[in-house]
Protein backbone atom coordinates (compact mmCIF):
# COMPACT_ATOMS: atom_id res chain seq x y z
CA UNK A 1 0.00 0.00 0.00
CA UNK A 2 2.90 2.40 0.81
CA UNK A 3 4.32 1.81 -2.74
CA UNK A 4 1.06 3.05 -4.24
CA UNK A 5 1.28 6.23 -2.16
CA UNK A 6 4.92 6.78 -3.31
CA UNK A 7 3.84 6.38 -6.91
CA UNK A 8 1.01 8.77 -6.26
CA UNK A 9 3.47 11.34 -4.92
CA UNK A 10 5.28 11.29 -8.25
CA UNK A 11 2.25 12.81 -9.94
CA UNK A 12 2.14 15.85 -7.71
CA UNK A 13 -1.45 17.05 -7.18
CA UNK A 14 -2.71 13.60 -8.15
CA UNK A 15 -1.83 12.34 -4.66
CA UNK A 16 -4.77 10.28 -3.17
CA UNK A 17 -4.88 12.15 0.13
CA UNK A 18 -8.14 10.41 1.25
CA UNK A 19 -6.48 6.99 1.27
CA UNK A 20 -3.42 8.42 2.94
CA UNK A 21 -5.58 9.92 5.72
CA UNK A 22 -7.44 6.58 6.11
CA UNK A 23 -4.17 4.71 6.47
CA UNK A 24 -2.78 7.10 9.08
CA UNK A 25 -6.04 7.22 11.07
CA UNK A 26 -6.57 3.43 10.92
CA UNK A 27 -3.08 2.91 12.24
CA UNK A 28 -4.25 4.76 15.37
CA UNK A 29 -7.85 3.46 15.43
CA UNK A 30 -7.78 -0.26 14.66
CA UNK A 31 -5.49 -1.59 17.44
CA UNK A 32 -7.30 0.34 20.18
CA UNK A 33 -10.74 -0.45 18.78
CA UNK A 34 -9.91 -4.17 18.52
CA UNK A 35 -8.63 -4.17 22.08
CA UNK A 36 -11.86 -2.66 23.41
CA UNK A 37 -14.06 -4.96 21.31
CA UNK A 38 -12.07 -7.95 22.57
CA UNK A 39 -12.80 -6.86 26.13
CA UNK A 40 -16.51 -6.50 25.34
CA UNK A 41 -16.59 -9.94 23.73
CA UNK A 42 -14.73 -11.46 26.71
CA UNK A 43 -17.26 -10.01 29.17
CA UNK A 44 -20.18 -11.23 27.03
CA UNK A 45 -18.68 -14.73 27.01
CA UNK A 46 -18.19 -14.61 30.79
CA UNK A 47 -21.77 -13.47 31.33
CA UNK A 48 -22.97 -16.36 29.17
CA UNK A 49 -20.78 -18.77 31.15
CA UNK A 50 -22.22 -17.58 34.46
CA UNK A 51 -25.75 -17.86 33.04
CA UNK A 52 -24.92 -21.46 32.12
CA UNK A 53 -23.73 -22.12 35.68
CA UNK A 54 -26.97 -20.70 37.09
CA UNK A 55 -28.98 -22.96 34.79
CA UNK A 56 -26.95 -25.97 35.92
CA UNK A 57 -27.62 -25.11 39.57
CA UNK A 58 -31.33 -24.61 38.92
CA UNK A 59 -31.51 -27.90 37.05
CA UNK A 60 -29.81 -29.60 39.99
CA UNK A 61 -32.38 -28.17 42.41
CA UNK A 62 -35.16 -29.56 40.23
CA UNK A 63 -33.67 -32.94 39.42
CA UNK A 64 -32.07 -33.82 42.75
CA UNK A 65 -35.35 -33.54 44.67
CA UNK A 66 -36.39 -36.76 42.89
CA UNK A 67 -34.08 -38.59 45.30
CA UNK A 68 -35.31 -36.88 48.46
CA UNK A 69 -36.65 -39.47 50.90
CA UNK A 70 -35.30 -42.46 48.99
CA UNK A 71 -33.28 -44.86 51.12
CA UNK A 72 -34.40 -48.26 49.87
CA UNK A 73 -36.94 -48.80 52.66
CA UNK A 74 -40.12 -50.67 51.68
CA UNK A 75 -43.08 -52.16 53.55
CA UNK A 76 -45.25 -55.16 52.67
CA UNK A 77 -48.46 -56.63 54.09
CA UNK A 78 -50.01 -60.08 53.76
CA UNK A 79 -53.69 -59.11 53.67
CA UNK A 80 -56.24 -56.47 52.75
CA UNK A 81 -57.52 -55.42 56.18
CA UNK A 82 -55.12 -52.50 56.15
CA UNK A 83 -52.55 -51.01 53.82
CA UNK A 84 -49.23 -49.47 54.76
CA UNK A 85 -47.18 -46.72 53.20
CA UNK A 86 -43.96 -44.98 54.11
CA UNK A 87 -44.53 -41.49 55.48
CA UNK A 88 -40.90 -40.74 56.39
CA UNK A 89 -38.39 -43.27 55.11
CA UNK A 90 -35.62 -41.78 57.24
CA UNK A 91 -37.39 -43.09 60.38
CA UNK A 92 -38.11 -46.59 59.12
CA UNK A 93 -36.12 -49.47 60.56
CA UNK A 94 -36.35 -53.15 59.78
CA UNK A 95 -39.32 -54.72 61.59
CA UNK A 96 -41.92 -57.48 61.46
CA UNK A 97 -45.28 -57.07 63.22
CA UNK A 98 -48.43 -59.13 63.55
CA UNK A 99 -51.44 -56.82 63.28
CA UNK A 100 -55.21 -57.30 63.41
CA UNK A 101 -57.91 -54.67 63.04
CA UNK A 102 -60.46 -55.34 65.77
CA UNK A 103 -62.69 -52.33 65.09
CA UNK A 104 -62.72 -49.40 62.69
CA UNK A 105 -62.96 -45.82 63.86
CA UNK A 106 -66.34 -44.24 63.18
CA UNK A 107 -67.80 -40.79 63.46
CA UNK A 108 -71.10 -40.16 65.17
CA UNK A 109 -74.08 -39.97 62.82
CA UNK A 110 -77.20 -38.04 63.83
CA UNK A 111 -80.34 -38.20 61.69
CA UNK A 112 -83.08 -35.57 62.01
CA UNK A 113 -86.11 -36.71 60.02
CA UNK A 114 -89.72 -35.76 59.42
CA UNK A 115 -89.17 -33.27 56.59
CA UNK A 116 -91.26 -33.29 53.42
CA UNK A 117 -88.92 -31.29 51.18
CA UNK A 118 -85.31 -30.14 51.08
CA UNK A 119 -86.71 -26.61 50.95
CA UNK A 120 -88.61 -26.93 54.24
CA UNK A 121 -87.89 -23.81 56.29
CA UNK A 122 -86.73 -24.21 59.90
CA UNK A 123 -85.82 -20.64 60.78
CA UNK A 124 -82.73 -18.58 61.54
CA UNK A 125 -80.44 -18.61 64.55
CA UNK A 126 -77.26 -20.27 65.77
CA UNK A 127 -76.21 -23.92 66.03
CA UNK A 128 -73.47 -24.49 68.62
CA UNK A 129 -71.59 -27.77 68.19
CA UNK A 130 -69.68 -29.12 71.17
CA UNK A 131 -67.40 -32.11 70.71
CA UNK A 132 -66.55 -34.85 73.16
CA UNK A 133 -67.76 -38.24 74.36
CA UNK A 134 -71.25 -39.69 74.95
CA UNK A 135 -71.27 -42.40 77.64
CA UNK A 136 -74.18 -43.76 79.64
CA UNK A 137 -76.40 -41.02 78.27
CA UNK A 138 -74.08 -38.26 79.50
CA UNK A 139 -71.90 -35.99 77.38
CA UNK A 140 -68.35 -35.00 78.34
CA UNK A 141 -66.99 -32.13 76.26
CA UNK A 142 -63.35 -32.22 75.17
CA UNK A 143 -63.10 -28.45 75.26
CA UNK A 144 -63.69 -27.69 71.58
CA UNK A 145 -66.82 -26.12 70.14
CA UNK A 146 -67.91 -24.24 67.03
CA UNK A 147 -70.91 -22.12 66.12
CA UNK A 148 -72.74 -22.03 62.80
CA UNK A 149 -74.95 -19.04 62.02
CA UNK A 150 -78.14 -19.75 60.09
CA UNK A 151 -78.95 -16.39 58.55
CA UNK A 152 -82.18 -15.01 57.12
CA UNK A 153 -82.74 -16.36 53.65
CA UNK A 154 -80.73 -19.53 54.44
CA UNK A 155 -83.30 -21.23 56.60
CA UNK A 156 -84.24 -24.15 54.34
CA UNK A 157 -83.07 -27.68 55.13
CA UNK A 158 -80.61 -27.73 52.22
CA UNK A 159 -79.33 -24.20 53.01
CA UNK A 160 -78.73 -25.20 56.64
CA UNK A 161 -76.74 -28.24 55.45
CA UNK A 162 -74.69 -25.97 53.18
CA UNK A 163 -74.00 -23.54 56.04
CA UNK A 164 -72.72 -26.37 58.25
CA UNK A 165 -70.46 -27.68 55.49
CA UNK A 166 -69.14 -24.22 54.69
CA UNK A 167 -68.25 -23.67 58.35
CA UNK A 168 -65.50 -26.31 58.07
CA UNK A 169 -65.93 -27.66 61.61
CA UNK A 170 -65.33 -31.36 60.82
CA UNK A 171 -69.04 -32.01 60.56
CA UNK A 172 -70.52 -33.21 57.28
CA UNK A 173 -74.18 -32.40 56.58
CA UNK A 174 -76.33 -34.09 53.93
CA UNK A 175 -80.00 -33.93 52.98
CA UNK A 176 -81.19 -37.46 52.18
CA UNK A 177 -84.49 -38.50 50.54
CA UNK A 178 -85.50 -41.57 52.54
CA UNK A 179 -88.75 -42.21 50.63
CA UNK A 180 -91.25 -40.28 48.55
CA UNK A 181 -91.71 -36.85 50.14
CA UNK A 182 -89.66 -37.95 53.17
CA UNK A 183 -86.35 -36.19 53.81
CA UNK A 184 -83.79 -36.30 56.61
CA UNK A 185 -80.86 -34.12 57.64
CA UNK A 186 -77.83 -36.33 58.31
CA UNK A 187 -74.90 -34.98 60.37
CA UNK A 188 -71.67 -36.94 60.63
CA UNK A 189 -68.74 -36.00 62.89
CA UNK A 190 -65.07 -36.78 62.43
CA UNK A 191 -64.08 -40.29 63.49
CA UNK A 192 -63.06 -41.14 67.03
CA UNK A 193 -64.86 -41.62 70.32
CA UNK A 194 -63.82 -38.12 71.40
CA UNK A 195 -65.40 -36.47 68.34
CA UNK A 196 -69.10 -37.03 69.13
CA UNK A 197 -71.46 -34.05 68.95
CA UNK A 198 -73.83 -32.19 71.22
CA UNK A 199 -75.89 -29.47 69.51
CA UNK A 200 -77.41 -26.46 71.23
CA UNK A 201 -79.79 -24.23 69.25
CA UNK A 202 -80.47 -20.52 69.74
CA UNK A 203 -83.42 -19.36 67.65
CA UNK A 204 -83.95 -15.83 66.39
CA UNK A 205 -87.73 -16.45 66.54
CA UNK A 206 -89.09 -19.01 69.00
CA UNK A 207 -92.12 -19.57 66.80
CA UNK A 208 -89.89 -21.24 64.19
CA UNK A 209 -88.59 -24.81 64.26
CA UNK A 210 -84.77 -24.54 64.13
CA UNK A 211 -84.70 -26.08 67.61
CA UNK A 212 -85.69 -29.38 65.99
CA UNK A 213 -81.93 -29.82 65.49
CA UNK A 214 -81.20 -29.70 69.23
CA UNK A 215 -79.19 -32.65 70.54
CA UNK A 216 -78.18 -32.05 74.13
CA UNK A 217 -79.62 -35.28 75.54
CA UNK A 218 -78.75 -38.72 74.27
CA UNK A 219 -81.42 -40.07 71.91
CA UNK A 220 -80.88 -43.47 70.32
CA UNK A 221 -83.55 -42.70 67.72
CA UNK A 222 -81.43 -39.78 66.46
CA UNK A 223 -77.99 -41.34 66.84
CA UNK A 224 -77.75 -44.02 64.17
CA UNK A 225 -73.98 -44.54 64.47
CA UNK A 226 -71.98 -43.95 67.64
CA UNK A 227 -68.55 -42.35 67.56
CA UNK A 228 -65.85 -44.93 68.22
CA UNK A 229 -62.10 -45.40 68.12
CA UNK A 230 -60.28 -47.83 65.91
CA UNK A 231 -59.00 -50.82 67.88
CA UNK A 232 -55.79 -52.47 66.68
CA UNK A 233 -53.83 -55.35 68.13
CA UNK A 234 -50.13 -55.20 67.32
CA UNK A 235 -47.98 -58.09 68.51
CA UNK A 236 -50.59 -58.89 71.17
CA UNK A 237 -50.90 -55.29 72.44
CA UNK A 238 -54.26 -53.55 72.00
CA UNK A 239 -54.10 -49.88 70.99
CA UNK A 240 -56.80 -47.36 70.12
CA UNK A 241 -56.75 -44.49 67.67
CA UNK A 242 -59.36 -41.90 66.72
CA UNK A 243 -58.84 -42.31 62.99
CA UNK A 244 -58.56 -45.12 60.46
CA UNK A 245 -55.42 -43.40 59.19
CA UNK A 246 -52.80 -44.20 61.80
CA UNK A 247 -49.50 -42.31 61.61
CA UNK A 248 -48.06 -42.73 65.10
CA UNK A 249 -47.99 -46.48 65.66
CA UNK A 250 -44.84 -47.42 63.71
CA UNK A 251 -42.07 -44.89 63.10
CA UNK A 252 -42.21 -43.46 59.58
CA UNK A 253 -45.15 -45.65 58.49
CA UNK A 254 -48.81 -44.79 57.86
CA UNK A 255 -51.50 -47.48 58.26
CA UNK A 256 -54.82 -47.11 56.47
CA UNK A 257 -57.40 -49.38 58.10
CA UNK A 258 -59.93 -50.86 55.69
CA UNK A 259 -61.87 -53.64 57.42
CA UNK A 260 -62.13 -55.70 60.59
CA UNK A 261 -59.74 -58.65 60.54
CA UNK A 262 -60.77 -62.28 60.70
CA UNK A 263 -57.16 -63.12 61.52
CA UNK A 264 -53.93 -61.26 62.03
CA UNK A 265 -51.82 -60.26 59.06
CA UNK A 266 -48.13 -59.43 59.01
CA UNK A 267 -46.49 -56.09 58.27
CA UNK A 268 -42.78 -56.15 57.49
CA UNK A 269 -40.14 -53.71 56.32
CA UNK A 270 -36.94 -54.32 54.43
CA UNK A 271 -34.24 -52.37 52.62
CA UNK A 272 -33.59 -52.81 48.92
CA UNK A 273 -29.96 -52.31 47.93
CA UNK A 274 -30.75 -51.78 44.26
CA UNK A 275 -33.15 -48.91 44.99
CA UNK A 276 -30.66 -47.19 47.27
CA UNK A 277 -27.78 -47.65 44.82
CA UNK A 278 -29.82 -46.23 41.94
CA UNK A 279 -30.71 -43.17 44.02
CA UNK A 280 -27.07 -42.66 45.06
CA UNK A 281 -25.91 -42.99 41.45
CA UNK A 282 -28.51 -40.44 40.39
CA UNK A 283 -27.41 -37.90 42.99
CA UNK A 284 -23.73 -38.43 42.14
CA UNK A 285 -24.51 -37.86 38.44
CA UNK A 286 -26.30 -34.59 39.27
CA UNK A 287 -23.39 -33.38 41.43
CA UNK A 288 -20.95 -34.33 38.66
CA UNK A 289 -22.83 -32.12 36.20
CA UNK A 290 -22.19 -29.13 38.49
CA UNK A 291 -18.55 -30.06 39.07
CA UNK A 292 -17.89 -30.59 35.35
CA UNK A 293 -19.54 -27.28 34.43
CA UNK A 294 -17.48 -25.36 37.01
CA UNK A 295 -14.23 -27.18 36.22
CA UNK A 296 -14.54 -26.60 32.47
CA UNK A 297 -15.37 -22.93 33.01
CA UNK A 298 -12.35 -22.37 35.25
CA UNK A 299 -9.82 -24.53 33.34
CA UNK A 300 -6.54 -22.66 32.71
CA UNK A 301 -5.96 -24.68 29.55
CA UNK A 302 -2.67 -26.24 30.56
CA UNK A 303 -1.29 -29.50 29.08
CA UNK A 304 -3.10 -28.99 25.83
CA UNK A 305 -6.47 -28.41 27.45
CA UNK A 306 -9.04 -25.81 26.44
CA UNK A 307 -8.98 -22.60 28.43
CA UNK A 308 -12.29 -22.00 30.16
CA UNK A 309 -14.41 -18.88 29.75
CA UNK A 310 -13.99 -18.12 33.47
CA UNK A 311 -10.39 -19.26 33.91
CA UNK A 312 -8.95 -17.89 37.13
CA UNK A 313 -12.29 -16.51 38.34
CA UNK A 314 -12.22 -16.55 42.16
CA UNK A 315 -15.98 -17.09 42.53
CA UNK A 316 -15.94 -20.24 40.42
CA UNK A 317 -12.95 -21.54 42.36
CA UNK A 318 -14.77 -20.79 45.61
CA UNK A 319 -17.82 -22.72 44.41
CA UNK A 320 -15.72 -25.75 43.53
CA UNK A 321 -14.06 -25.62 46.96
CA UNK A 322 -17.45 -25.39 48.71
CA UNK A 323 -18.73 -28.48 46.91
CA UNK A 324 -15.55 -30.41 47.66
CA UNK A 325 -15.90 -29.48 51.32
CA UNK A 326 -19.48 -30.78 51.35
CA UNK A 327 -18.68 -34.10 49.70
CA UNK A 328 -15.58 -34.83 51.78
CA UNK A 329 -16.73 -33.68 55.23
CA UNK A 330 -18.33 -35.96 57.82
CA UNK A 331 -22.13 -36.15 57.89
CA UNK A 332 -23.11 -35.68 61.53
CA UNK A 333 -26.33 -36.36 63.40
CA UNK A 334 -27.22 -39.76 61.95
CA UNK A 335 -26.30 -41.83 64.97
CA UNK A 336 -23.37 -42.00 67.32
CA UNK A 337 -20.89 -42.44 64.47
CA UNK A 338 -20.27 -39.88 61.72
CA UNK A 339 -20.90 -40.97 58.13
CA UNK A 340 -18.57 -40.31 55.18
CA UNK A 341 -19.35 -40.75 51.50
CA UNK A 342 -16.21 -42.85 51.26
CA UNK A 343 -17.94 -45.42 53.50
CA UNK A 344 -20.28 -46.10 50.56
CA UNK A 345 -17.53 -46.21 47.95
CA UNK A 346 -18.30 -42.67 46.76
CA UNK A 347 -14.90 -41.18 45.99
CA UNK A 348 -13.40 -38.19 44.18
CA UNK A 349 -11.66 -39.00 40.90
CA UNK A 350 -8.50 -37.34 39.56
CA UNK A 351 -10.70 -35.12 37.38
CA UNK A 352 -12.49 -33.83 40.46
CA UNK A 353 -15.82 -35.60 39.86
CA UNK A 354 -17.36 -38.40 41.94
CA UNK A 355 -17.54 -42.12 41.25
CA UNK A 356 -19.23 -45.06 43.03
CA UNK A 357 -17.68 -48.41 43.76
CA UNK A 358 -20.80 -50.61 43.63
CA UNK A 359 -19.26 -53.45 45.63
CA UNK A 360 -18.19 -51.11 48.42
CA UNK A 361 -21.61 -49.46 48.39
CA UNK A 362 -23.44 -52.78 48.62
CA UNK A 363 -21.29 -54.02 51.49
CA UNK A 364 -21.73 -50.84 53.55
CA UNK A 365 -25.45 -50.44 52.81
CA UNK A 366 -26.33 -54.01 53.70
CA UNK A 367 -24.29 -53.76 56.90
CA UNK A 368 -26.00 -50.52 58.01
CA UNK A 369 -28.87 -49.33 55.79
CA UNK A 370 -29.99 -46.76 58.36
CA UNK A 371 -26.76 -44.79 58.03
CA UNK A 372 -27.48 -44.28 54.31
CA UNK A 373 -30.05 -41.67 55.36
CA UNK A 374 -27.08 -39.34 55.75
CA UNK A 375 -26.85 -39.23 51.95
CA UNK A 376 -30.47 -38.46 51.04
CA UNK A 377 -32.60 -37.88 54.16
CA UNK A 378 -32.23 -35.11 56.72
CA UNK A 379 -33.84 -36.10 59.98
CA UNK A 380 -34.06 -35.67 63.75
CA UNK A 381 -34.11 -38.83 65.87
CA UNK A 382 -33.71 -39.77 69.52
CA UNK A 383 -32.49 -42.85 71.35
CA UNK A 384 -35.73 -43.14 73.34
CA UNK A 385 -39.19 -44.26 72.21
CA UNK A 386 -40.55 -41.93 74.90
CA UNK A 387 -39.09 -38.83 73.24
CA UNK A 388 -39.75 -37.49 69.75
CA UNK A 389 -38.12 -34.47 68.18
CA UNK A 390 -38.21 -32.28 65.11
CA UNK A 391 -36.55 -29.07 64.01
CA UNK A 392 -37.52 -25.98 62.06
CA UNK A 393 -35.44 -23.46 60.17
CA UNK A 394 -31.83 -23.91 59.10
CA UNK A 395 -29.86 -22.13 61.82
CA UNK A 396 -28.99 -25.30 63.71
CA UNK A 397 -25.69 -27.17 63.66
CA UNK A 398 -25.96 -30.89 62.81
CA UNK A 399 -24.70 -33.23 65.49
CA UNK A 400 -25.54 -35.28 68.57
CA UNK A 401 -27.09 -33.52 71.56
CA UNK A 402 -27.98 -34.56 75.10
CA UNK A 403 -31.58 -33.90 76.23
CA UNK A 404 -32.09 -33.91 80.01
CA UNK A 405 -34.83 -32.90 82.41
CA UNK A 406 -34.62 -31.54 85.92
CA UNK A 407 -37.50 -30.30 88.05
CA UNK A 408 -39.88 -30.19 85.11
CA UNK A 409 -37.44 -28.18 83.01
CA UNK A 410 -35.86 -29.42 79.79
CA UNK A 411 -32.25 -28.86 78.74
CA UNK A 412 -30.39 -29.49 75.50
CA UNK A 413 -26.64 -29.71 76.04
CA UNK A 414 -27.23 -27.84 79.30
CA UNK A 415 -29.11 -24.94 77.66
CA UNK A 416 -32.59 -24.37 79.06
CA UNK A 417 -35.54 -25.05 76.76
CA UNK A 418 -38.94 -23.35 76.87
CA UNK A 419 -42.02 -25.48 77.60
CA UNK A 420 -45.16 -24.51 75.69
CA UNK A 421 -48.27 -26.69 75.27
CA UNK A 422 -46.33 -29.78 76.23
CA UNK A 423 -43.47 -29.12 73.78
CA UNK A 424 -39.94 -28.18 74.77
CA UNK A 425 -38.26 -25.86 72.29
CA UNK A 426 -35.18 -23.69 71.92
CA UNK A 427 -34.66 -20.75 69.56
CA UNK A 428 -30.96 -20.07 69.98
CA UNK A 429 -27.62 -21.83 70.05
CA UNK A 430 -26.46 -24.83 68.05
CA UNK A 431 -29.84 -26.59 68.40
CA UNK A 432 -31.81 -23.52 67.30
CA UNK A 433 -35.33 -24.57 66.19
CA UNK A 434 -35.37 -27.92 68.02
CA UNK A 435 -38.72 -29.09 69.43
CA UNK A 436 -38.98 -32.08 71.80
CA UNK A 437 -42.18 -33.88 72.76
CA UNK A 438 -42.45 -36.45 75.54
CA UNK A 439 -44.63 -39.54 75.71
CA UNK A 440 -45.69 -40.20 79.26
CA UNK A 441 -42.92 -39.26 81.62
CA UNK A 442 -40.39 -39.15 78.80
CA UNK A 443 -36.72 -39.86 79.39
CA UNK A 444 -33.27 -38.33 79.26
CA UNK A 445 -31.84 -39.26 75.88
CA UNK A 446 -29.57 -38.36 72.98
CA UNK A 447 -31.03 -36.29 70.14
CA UNK A 448 -29.47 -36.68 66.70
CA UNK A 449 -29.89 -33.76 64.27
CA UNK A 450 -28.67 -34.60 60.79
CA UNK A 451 -28.57 -32.67 57.51
CA UNK A 452 -28.13 -34.97 54.53
CA UNK A 453 -25.65 -34.56 51.70
CA UNK A 454 -28.61 -33.94 49.39
CA UNK A 455 -29.98 -31.10 51.51
CA UNK A 456 -26.52 -29.56 51.92
CA UNK A 457 -26.12 -29.55 48.13
CA UNK A 458 -29.64 -28.16 47.64
CA UNK A 459 -28.86 -25.42 50.17
CA UNK A 460 -25.63 -24.59 48.34
CA UNK A 461 -27.36 -24.48 44.94
CA UNK A 462 -30.23 -22.43 46.36
CA UNK A 463 -27.92 -19.88 47.96
CA UNK A 464 -25.96 -19.48 44.73
CA UNK A 465 -29.08 -18.56 42.71
CA UNK A 466 -31.09 -16.74 45.39
CA UNK A 467 -31.80 -13.01 45.32
CA UNK A 468 -28.62 -10.94 45.62
CA UNK A 469 -26.34 -13.90 44.96
CA UNK A 470 -22.66 -13.64 43.99
CA UNK A 471 -23.26 -14.92 40.46
CA UNK A 472 -25.76 -12.16 39.72
CA UNK A 473 -23.39 -9.64 41.26
CA UNK A 474 -20.65 -10.81 38.89
CA UNK A 475 -23.00 -10.66 35.92
CA UNK A 476 -24.02 -7.15 36.96
CA UNK A 477 -20.38 -6.07 37.28
CA UNK A 478 -19.56 -7.52 33.86
CA UNK A 479 -22.60 -5.80 32.34
CA UNK A 480 -21.39 -2.52 33.80
CA UNK A 481 -17.94 -3.21 32.32
CA UNK A 482 -19.49 -3.70 28.88
CA UNK A 483 -21.34 -0.41 29.22
CA UNK A 484 -18.11 1.32 30.24
CA UNK A 485 -16.21 -0.26 27.33
CA UNK A 486 -18.89 0.89 24.89
CA UNK A 487 -18.71 4.41 26.33
CA UNK A 488 -14.93 4.30 25.94
CA UNK A 489 -15.36 3.08 22.37
CA UNK A 490 -17.82 5.88 21.59
CA UNK A 491 -15.46 8.49 23.06
CA UNK A 492 -12.57 7.02 21.11
CA UNK A 493 -14.59 7.19 17.88
CA UNK A 494 -15.20 10.87 18.62
CA UNK A 495 -11.45 11.38 19.08
CA UNK A 496 -10.72 9.53 15.85
CA UNK A 497 -13.23 11.68 14.00
CA UNK A 498 -11.42 14.78 15.29
CA UNK A 499 -8.07 13.31 14.32
CA UNK A 500 -9.37 12.61 10.83
CA UNK A 501 -10.52 16.22 10.47
CA UNK A 502 -7.06 17.42 11.51
CA UNK A 503 -5.32 15.26 8.91
CA UNK A 504 -7.82 16.19 6.22
CA UNK A 505 -7.23 19.84 7.00
CA UNK A 506 -3.44 19.42 6.93
CA UNK A 507 -3.44 17.48 3.67
CA UNK A 508 -5.87 19.96 2.14
CA UNK A 509 -3.44 22.74 3.04
CA UNK A 510 -0.62 20.71 1.58
CA UNK A 511 -2.58 20.17 -1.66
CA UNK A 512 -3.24 23.90 -1.83
CA UNK A 513 0.44 24.68 -1.34
CA UNK A 514 1.49 22.12 -3.94
CA UNK A 515 -1.04 23.47 -6.40
CA UNK A 516 0.31 27.00 -5.81
CA UNK A 517 3.86 25.84 -6.41
CA UNK A 518 2.79 24.05 -9.54
CA UNK A 519 1.23 27.25 -10.79
CA UNK A 520 4.45 29.13 -10.06
CA UNK A 521 6.41 26.44 -11.88
CA UNK A 522 4.14 26.70 -14.87
CA UNK A 523 4.58 30.48 -14.91
CA UNK A 524 8.36 30.16 -14.71
CA UNK A 525 8.30 27.54 -17.45
CA UNK A 526 6.35 29.92 -19.67
CA UNK A 527 8.69 32.76 -18.84
CA UNK A 528 11.74 30.72 -19.61
CA UNK A 529 10.30 29.44 -22.85
CA UNK A 530 9.51 33.01 -23.87
CA UNK A 531 12.97 34.18 -22.88
CA UNK A 532 14.60 31.38 -24.87
CA UNK A 533 12.55 32.27 -27.92
CA UNK A 534 13.55 35.96 -27.67
CA UNK A 535 17.22 35.01 -27.65
CA UNK A 536 16.88 33.03 -30.87
CA UNK A 537 15.22 35.87 -32.55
Amino acid sequence: MSTNYINALNVGTGLDTAKLVDAIVDARRVPRENLINDKIEAREVQISAFAGIKKTLNDFSTNATLYDGVNGAQVTTTGADFSASIKDSSLVNEFSHSISVDALATGQTLVFDGFSSPTDTLGSGTLTFSFGTWSGGSFTANGTSSSVTISDGNESLEAIAASINDADIDVTASVIETSTDEYSLLLRSASGADSAMAIAVTEDDSSETLDALTYTSYDSSVETVAAADAVITIDGLEVRRGSNTVTDLIDGVTLNLASVSSSAQSLTSSFDTSTALTAAQGLVAEINVILTTLTNASDHGGNGGTKGDLAGNPLVRSMINQIRSIITSELEGFGHDDVYLANYGILTTRSGTLSIDEDAFTAQYEANPDAFNAVLNSRVTTDSSMVSAKISGSSYTPGDYSFTRFGGLGFIEGDAMTLNNGVYFIDEGDADGLMVTLTGAGADTAVHIGTSLLDQMLSFAGDMVSYGNDIDDSISDYTDDISDYKDTLANFETQIAGLREQYVSKFAAMDTAVASLNNTRDSLDSFMEGWKASLKA
